[in-house]
């Protein structure tokens, strides 16, 4: 296109190098840009010594990703997807009528407190244009910051974002085990974490959140939890809780959609632990001029935390709503 020969050199240079790895190979790429071979090699060289950074290994006049050019691919990915929405979302403020509400939260995060809020919030805007997005947690605090979205969803503390974000917290919630709803722990209203001692777990990947919370339960007694299965993602954890991999560690605002509190349905059940510990969840928002939307929702979310906790004792007990 006319237009791609006027990007930016580095642009160029990062859609280039995407092109390298998706084709697997430098020729296929160069091709696929409509570059010469020797041009379409300056070019990775030249983005190779901006970032100072090297992104392949040549061997065999083959280029093969280092784990530097593997890290940089993936946050390359983001930034290129972004600018080819560009042009879609030129297109929406042109032709947008009513104010649009962007959420971008976690999956787990997103399925538990999401529908029912945006529901009671579409009975007071019935023109609501709202548009639901899911990432990491580095992704909520990178879009919100960059005001591509304007409300996040996500566990506190903020740790990746680019400028100083509103916070305003929501809820906290306890800290449970999740396991089937025969397994012999069931009977306790709570569960000492020493009673664990001997139970495998379905846990995340070292480095995740609840990995994390994982080990520091166990570090407090000085011992190491068993781990019998890594999953990458807290919605797979219920899904093998259940079908008798072992125990599973969450809580209600994470995980109330995908598991049961009372043991009907799902097949499992959620016990507090003692010692009892707490994660808060909160509305993360760009530094200055929120949206009056964003508010709305915050306040019609609010309202349906309350509206359930007089409903479901079980997330009455497990979940506090924060003023």
């Amino acid at each position: 296109m006319a237009w791609q020969s006027r990007l930016p050199m580095n642009l160029k240079a990062l859609r280039l190098f995407r092109l390298t790895v998706l084709r697997g190979s430098l020729s296929a790429a160069a091709q696929a840009a409509n570059l010469s071979q020797p041009a379409a090699s300056r070019l990775i060289a030249s983005l190779e010594a901006e970032l100072k950074l090297t992104l392949f290994e040549r061997t065999h006049q083959r280029l093969l990703l280092t784990l530097e050019g593997e890290r940089f691919y993936r946050e390359a990915e983001h930034i290129l997807n972004a600018v080819e929405e560009i042009p879609t979302i030129a297109g929406e403020i042109r032709q947008q009528t009513v104010e649009s509400l962007r959420i971008i939260t976690s999956a787990p995060i997103g399925a538990t407190l999401l529908p029912a809020a945006i529901a009671r919030l579409r009975e007071c805007c019935r023109e609501l244009n709202c548009k639901i997005d899911i990432g990491s947690r580095f992704d909520v605090e990178r879009q919100v910051g960059s005001r591509r979205y304007n409300v996040g969803l996500l566990s506190l503390p903020v740790e990746n974002a680019i400028v100083e974000l509103a916070v305003e917290p929501l809820l906290q919630a306890t800290t449970q085990v999740l396991m089937p709803a025969n397994h012999p722990l069931a009977t306790l209203e709570r569960v000492p974490v020493e009673a664990l001692l001997e139970s495998p777990f379905v846990t995340l990947k070292p480095q995740q959140i609840w990995r994390q919370r994982l080990d520091r339960l166990f570090d407090g007694i000085g011992r190491k939890p068993r781990i019998a299965l890594e999953v990458g993602s807290t919605q797979l954890v219920p899904r093998f809780v259940e079908a008798g991999f072992g125990l599973g560690l969450l809580d209600l605002a994470c995980c109330g959609a995908i598991a049961g509190s009372d043991g009907e349905g799902s097949g499992t059940v959620m016990r507090p632990i003692t010692p009892a510990t707490d994660l808060t969840y909160a509305c993360i928002l760009p530094p200055a001029g929120q949206r009056p939307i964003a508010r709305r929702f915050i306040d019609a979310l609010r309202e349906t935390l309350e509206a359930r906790g007089r409903q479901d004792r079980a997330f009455r007990d497990g979940v506090t709503l924060l003023p």
